[in-house]
């Protein structure tokens, strides 16, 4: 009893040391790093709050007012500092659902796994974005999923009482998690595919099917804001996966594989398809446990690397579908520690491995936003998209602009060159949002776009309620190397005036390694199309 208390003690101890080490390396990061691209973007739900969005259902404007007090407190930090919280979160919470399946040694081990996952430390733990609700809120519908469906139902008639509780719980919070993203609704996908092909007696629990209701209620702001909008968020998400057999592309299914691999960390991965493949032989948990971790895993992966093999697939939509390979992976590791590894209190070594790659990855990437070292740039012509390749320049570089064009703003006040009405114009969401974000806000200043709405998003709403364009308006354009697009010919469509201001470089190691290009439009003389410039639901 003492050196079962005493391990238990230091399985804990050793939790806390791995959440408070990832909480302060990822509130480092969360510092240091420029928001990028879809943070910023992101940051306008909270700014212009809507039932939903054209690209995704509003929880995660609803998580960035609620952290940053209704936007009283905008910085890189604090718009970050929910999914440093709630990436804290979901791992005490994998600690419980591994401790739930097996024991406190497999939730560790789980909590390790989900640590070392670059999707769930980075980019949904560090990064604020829609999969950071999203993944707390799945993996609390996993596990109330396992306890409804495995500890409750299948123990004894007694427990038929609390099975009915979690399967609610579980709908509520699956509900909540497709109010995060709408490819949350997988999970009941699993969860049916367990009760169809193991335990079909679930069939007659009506409490299951009144789960499911709990969770489609959940979609009644979704469906009202689609209502009054034509449904454009479901044919937008719908354009986003072509299954056309003409569009079929093995290098881009290659290439998805790859990332997601990356995302999910590589290291990890061959430890789920060894645990999967040893199942038969080592029966590490129950088969109940493992067919439904299993289930729920499958429809996320084999769903979005289907896709993959005809459109483009982000790399962290199949993320949350590794989740319960997490707990297998550990289960397994936890049964054969004393036969496999010499010292059983000591880490296992593939664990060791997985947490390595992280930290290795890491700290590349973080050398190589400072000196840019890792991806040179050996185009001579200025002219060319200088920077194109290299992923970090999102986050790198707006704080400088954001200094420049302030001075630029100022001076250009004091001397009348532009009026205090003047806008920054864009012509996509991406580089509205960083203008927005960092040059528009703190100057006091607005932001419209031009463009289809697929281009320009939510920027498309944001336009019209600022009452989309007027003749004889000015405007400052913010052209990126990064994107290249002809500021020149946009601006000589719709303005009688337009000048280049400045070009400013952004600097690694006294080297060039991005540009941005500022321009004044003068003297507004052509309205675009309503099509090109709002969409309002008036």
């Amino acid at each position: 009893m003492k050196s079962f208390l005493l391990e238990s003690n230091s399985i804990k101890k050793n939790l806390f040391w791995l959440m408070a080490l990832s909480f302060l390396i990822r509130t480092m990061l969360a510092w240091i790093l420029d928001l990028g691209s879809n943070e910023a973007y992101y940051w306008t739900y909270g700014k212009f709050p809507e039932l939903s969005h054209i690209d995704h259902p509003p929880m995660i404007g609803w998580i960035i007012q609620l952290f940053t007090v209704n936007l009283a407190y905008e910085s890189e930090l604090t718009l970050r500092l929910a999914s440093i919280i709630i990436g804290t979160i979901n791992t005490w919470i994998v600690f419980i659902i591994g401790r739930r399946i097996k024991n406190d040694r497999t939730g560790l081990y789980a909590a390790i796994l989900y640590t070392a996952s670059f999707y769930c430390s980075i980019f949904a733990g560090t990064f604020i974005n829609p999969d950071t609700p999203q993944t707390l809120f799945i993996l609390l519908s996993i596990y109330f999923l396992h306890e409804g469906i495995i500890i409750k139902y299948e123990t004894c008639e007694e427990t038929r009482t609390l099975c009915r509780q979690a399967l609610l719980l579980a709908g509520i919070f699956l509900g909540l998690a497709m109010l995060s993203k709408y490819s949350s609704f997988l999970i009941w996908a699993g969860a049916f595919v367990y009760i169809l092909s193991s335990n079909r007696k679930l069939l007659k629990e009506p409490f299951l099917y009144l789960a499911v209701f709990i969770t489609s209620l959940f979609l009644f702001p979704v469906l009202i804001w689609n209502i009054e909008t034509n449904f454009i968020s479901f044919e937008f998400q719908s354009s986003r996966l072509p299954m056309n057999i003409n569009n079929f592309n093995l290098l881009q299914f290659l290439k998805s594989i790859g990332l997601v691999m990356i995302y999910n960390n590589p290291v990890s991965i061959i430890i789920f398809a060894f645990a999967i493949a040893r199942f038969r032989k080592d029966k590490f948990m129950t088969e109940s446990q493992y067919k439904l971790l299993l289930s729920l895993s499958l429809p996320f992966i084999l769903f979005f690397t289907a896709v993959s093999l005809f459109s483009e697939v982000k790399s962290n939509w199949s993320a949350p579908g590794f989740f319960p390979l997490m707990f297998i992976a550990a289960a397994y590791l936890e049964k054969n520690r004393k036969q496999d590894f010499v010292n059983p209190k000591t880490i296992p070594s593939p664990l060791s491995n997985s947490l390595l790659f992280l930290l290795l990855t890491m700290f590349l990437s973080f050398t190589h936003y400072f000196s840019g070292l890792l991806v040179p740039d050996f185009k001579v012509d200025k002219t060319e998209r200088i920077g194109n390749h290299d992923f970090t320049l999102e986050f790198f570089g707006w704080r400088t602009l954001s200094n420049e064009f302030r001075e630029i703003r100022e001076r250009d006040l004091k001397d009348n060159i532009m009026s205090e009405n003047s806008f920054i114009l864009s012509s996509d969401w991406a580089n509205a949002a960083h203008s927005d974000f960092y040059l528009a806000s703190p100057n006091k200043m607005i932001v419209k776009t031009i463009g289809e709405i697929e281009d320009t998003r939510k920027y498309a709403w944001i336009t019209g309620e600022h009452g989309t364009f007027k003749y004889g308006e000015s405007a400052y354009y913010i052209e990126s190397s990064r994107d290249f697009p002809n500021a020149e010919n946009l601006a000589g469509q719709y303005f009688s005036e337009y000048q280049k201001i400045k070009s400013i470089y952004i600097k690694k190691l006294g080297k060039p390694v991005l540009r941005f290009n500022i321009y004044r439009l003068k003297n507004l003389n052509r309205i675009p199309d309503r099509k090109l410039s709002s969409f309002t639901k008036y």
